[in-house]
């Protein structure tokens, strides 16, 4: 109900969901209270990202600038680090601890929502909370978010990149 994201009006509503192989869904348009009228009802299909899944991580390195977006993203089930990470599409990366100490960022011109960061070291199956962010100080808007960490040689680490609320959009990691 009353979608900011519409293109045309903010009384528009937009409903997201994962749909299920070979399930029926139905739709219900009604309008506010008692209000009525012609409505123009669109159903758009999205396969998520290809990195959605912390298993399916894609491997990113020091000096490393990638864009995407969470927009088509599942939700993640992970615990609590930093922030809640679990209310938004998110994507995941990998990366191999060099020693340094690392920051990952959203604070790049290439972001557009408000958005959330974590990193875990472990596996999948098993992760651990290194750190996480919700709004830092960035130069284009105090909404995106940095977490530095010092990585130890050869561990492997995992970002994820997700949205306050269920904000969702396209990111500069």
């Amino acid at each position: 109900d009353d979608d900011f994201g519409c293109n045309f009006s903010t009384l528009q509503s937009v409903v997201t969901f994962t749909a299920e192989a070979g399930t029926t869904y139905y739709f219900y348009v009604t309008g506010f209270g008692s209000n009525s009228g012609t409505f123009e009802l669109s159903v758009d299909c999205v396969s998520g990202p290809d990195n959605n899944e912390c298993a399916d991580a894609t491997s990113i390195s020091c000096g490393n600038v990638v864009s995407g977006s969470t927009e088509s993203a599942s939700t993640a089930s992970v615990s609590f680090c930093g922030t809640t990470l679990t209310t938004a599409g998110a994507v995941w990366y990998e990366f191999l601890g060099t020693g340094q100490e690392v920051t990952i960022t959203t604070c790049n011109a290439g972001t557009n929502f408000d958005t959330k960061l974590g990193v875990f070291s472990g596996s999948c199956g098993s992760l651990s909370c290194v750190g996480g962010d919700d709004d830092d100080s960035c130069p284009f808007s105090n909404l995106r978010s940095r977490v530095t960490f010092q990585s130890e040689p050869g561990e492997i680490y995992y970002f994820i990149v997700t949205g306050f609320g269920t904000n969702t959009g396209n990111y500069e990691l």
